[in-house]
């Protein structure tokens, strides 16, 4: 079995691609999207997600002639054994059918619930949904609310009866032309999705047109329809002191616990401090359960029945609820929403972990996340270093996505409508495009490695929609314990207790860590004491770490100096035992894996595929394997359960000369021998640099570690070394940086 893991990790084939939006974002060329698909593929892109965006132009999105390019698309893709994603809008927030769904019925735009006097004229298209009086202090705040005229009002109140009128927010979403934009006056009207039947006219408009041209690749070559960031408001949508509501909402609301006080107190404000909070919290539960049944469980259930998978991502990241919709759970980071530093602290960093701690709780294989869009420099978006990409990346990677979407590649950058729409372009029009099939590999390595299998938490971490612990967790992270967001409503409807035991899918926890700020009714109070009252251990505050410290034996940790930065992880798949380790700090981390799992261990790279046995040694607690982390890089080790552990001395290797370079042209002396290694390196690359030695292709430095064997190129005397840099795409279509290496040296590598 491990060998056929082996070969699996030299090419996990195309399922584990990178899966772009491909921005189809100019005048569209039928050979030219093909040429563009050929391309992709030699680079090892193996799917993408067909994006119509800003820019799009040459044919009308949804009409016969724009889908006879899809379907060229597809056509061209199953001959390559290509993967084709569909997205679902044009262009997004998704919902609108690029506003069809409102040219259909204009009462199916974004809906809005107001109060008005009763006397005041109700605006043409507007629908009052019921009468209700209200009290109102000086200060405009409701006093209290009644269904009907007070008999005995209390002296000093005076009540007004008021409709309570579904309106319309007057939301957009961004279009196709430059006229279809945020604040344009063509910008697409954005539907009610808490309408069923606006759902349905957005289905059929877009998923139905669709399946009609392409039903013979759904379930093949079309593998999903991919959904995003849906708003009940639309963008620019204005709810001057209503609430997002639609027809028939008020039964979700009043079976989510709310009264018409809770309605007064959103409606017209009040100073009950505890009243407002109950009448939030009321609201924005019954507002996610009317979304997920009008709009995802829709969606859902048309992608099921046609052989596709929903995907893409609700529209914030903590959103937990509405996961359990998508067949490969989503989310996205994109802004800068996350970036180094901020990693453990930023509100959005649980993004990615949430995503794929649904995927693990609800029994699916894979977890996504839409990622880079204007990820790069604040102020100069085009400049993404290398470096800060494969950041984000292992970000991710370390917090179980197994899913990667660029965001994206630019089918043109041909003037500043396209170079000014999100950048960068993380594909063609980037540094890295030359060696992205080996970057591509590194994806679906990492991707491979974190689908399916367990990651082998010590405890569960309970969250909601409303709550997701980020600072409690922090310490968990910087110390190596493994843990697992388990959402409320995977808990409640998912999970079931059993000796002291939470149960969900492939997952036991016997440990739950509960912050004191998360909101708990009665109902998830029991099932918590049930699950304590059979002896299970159950937490509430906010020292997670130390509690976790007090408990838990760990069997499997590293062992060394990390600084915080390292991010440890134990996988169990197909009965191997695989350990992850990724480096989120700059400086280089040296230490040792220990674990109790016995086999023959490898060191797994995930750039070249390459598997390397690993002598190791007895430790406390098990066995101990040398592992070094440079800064920003992963490692990964892998136990063969059928096999012996090597102990003993590794081998040692020792720089014995180091001599520095400068410029791009430089020379130096070397006397090769057969326990010698010669390594370029440099301490910083701006952007890429390709290496000759003595005029032959040596690599390219692109990604950390800045280091390239050189032995095989290298000649007795002198040598010459050659660095052909480019620069970022700043320099091109944004601010200027520095192009060019710091610290250039050759190390003299010698082995005893």
């Amino acid at each position: 079995m491990f060998d056929i893991i082996k070969d699996i990790w030299k090419n996990p084939g195309p399922a584990f691609s990178p899966m772009p939006f491909w921005f189809w974002n100019d005048r569209l060329d039928e050979e030219e999207l093909v040429r563009q698909l050929d391309d992709f593929h030699r680079h090892g892109i193996d799917g993408v997600v067909i994006h119509p965006r800003l820019g799009m132009a040459g044919v009308e999105y949804l009409s016969d002639e724009f889908l006879a390019l899809v379907k060229r698309v597809c056509e061209e893709a199953k001959k390559r054994f290509m993967n084709v994603i569909l997205y679902d809008e044009g262009m997004y927030p998704s919902g609108s059918a690029h506003g069809l769904v409102v040219k259909e019925e204009p009462r199916f735009a974004a809906r809005r619930l107001y109060a008005a006097p009763a006397d005041a004229p109700v605006p043409a298209g507007e629908d009052p949904q019921f009468m209700l009086w209200a009290a109102l202090d000086g200060d405009g705040d409701c006093a209290a609310v009644a269904l009907d005229e007070p008999r005995d009002p209390e002296e000093g109140m005076t009540w007004r009866p008021y409709y309570l009128i579904l309106g319309y927010t007057g939301g957009t979403i961004r279009g196709l032309t430059p006229d279809e934009d945020d604040g344009q006056p063509n910008a697409p009207a954005a539907a009610d999705l808490l309408n069923p039947m606006a759902v349905d006219a957005f289905v059929r408009h877009t998923h139905e047109r669709y399946y009609a041209v392409l039903s013979e690749y759904f379930g093949t070559t079309v593998i999903g329809f991919f959904t995003d960031e849906p708003s009940v408001t639309g963008r620019g949508g204005r709810l001057d002191g209503g609430i997002s509501w639609s027809y028939g909402m008020e039964e979700d609301f009043f079976e989510a616990g709310g009264d018409f006080p809770h309605l007064g107190a959103l409606l017209f404000g009040t100073k009950d401090k505890k009243l407002k909070k109950d009448a939030e919290f009321i609201y924005r539960e019954a507002l996610r359960k009317r979304l997920g049944r009008s709009f995802y469980a829709t969606l859902s259930a048309w992608c099921r029945e046609h052989k596709v998978n929903l995907m893409g991502h609700p529209a914030e990241s903590g959103d937990t609820d509405t996961l359990k919709y998508f067949d490969i759970p989503g989310q996205d980071l994109v802004w800068r929403m996350v970036e180094p530093g901020t990693e453990l602290s930023a509100p959005d960093s649980v993004m990615a972990k949430l995503a794929a701690d649904a995927a693990r709780h609800q029994g699916k294989e894979r977890s996504s996340n839409e990622v880079l869009g204007v990820c790069g420099e604040r102020g100069n978006p085009w400049n993404l270093p290398p470096d800060e990409m494969m950041w984000y990346l292992n970000f991710l990677f370390a917090r179980g996505t197994s899913l990667v979407i660029p965001h994206a590649f630019y089918y043109s950058v041909a003037s500043s409508l396209q170079t000014g729409e999100r950048p960068p372009d993380v594909g063609p029009h980037s540094v890295w495009w030359k060696d992205y099939r080996r970057l591509a590999g590194y994806i679906k390595r990492m991707s491979w490695l974190g689908a399916v299998g367990t990651n082998n938490p010590c405890c569960a971490v309970l969250c909601s929609p409303e709550h997701t612990p980020v600072k409690p967790v922090e310490g968990l992270y910087r110390e190596g314990y493994t843990f697992n967001y388990l959402s409320v409503e995977d808990f409640m409807n998912r999970a079931h207790i059993h000796d002291g035991e939470i149960h969900i899918d492939r997952y036991r926890y016997n440990m739950l860590l509960i912050d004191g700020r998360l909101r708990l009714n009665a109902d998830i109070v029991r099932k918590i004491g049930d699950f304590e009252v059979h002896g299970g251990m159950e937490y509430r505050g906010s020292d997670f770490l130390g509690y976790v410290r007090k408990h838990v034996k760990r069997t499997s940790y590293f062992d060394g100096k990390t600084g915080g930065n390292l991010r440890f992880t134990h996988y169990s798949k197909s009965g191997c035992d695989f350990f992850l380790m990724i480096n989120e700090g700059c400086e280089e981390i040296r230490g040792s894996l220990v674990t109790d799992r016995t086999g023959a261990a490898y060191d797994f790279d995930p750039f070249t595929g390459k598997t390397e046995p690993l002598t190791g040694s007895m430790a406390e607690g098990g066995f101990a394997y040398p592992v070094r982390i440079p800064g920003r890089c992963a490692a990964v080790i892998g136990l063969d359960p059928d096999g012996l552990p090597a102990l003993g001395e590794s081998p040692v290797e020792r720089t014995v000369e180091i001599a520095a370079l400068g410029g791009e042209r430089m020379t130096f002396e070397a006397s090769p021998a057969e326990n010698r290694r010669y390594v370029l390196a440099a301490e910083a690359v701006h952007d890429a640099a390709a290496v000759k030695i003595n005029g032959e292709d040596a690599g390219t430095f692109l990604f950390r570690p800045y280091e390239l064997d050189i032995t095989a190129h290298v000649r007795k005397g002198e040598n010459k070394a050659e660095l052909t840099f480019t620069p970022s795409p700043a320099n091109t279509w944004g601010t200027p940086v520095p192009v060019g290496a710091e610290g250039v040296t050759v190390r003299v590598m010698e082995r005893e």
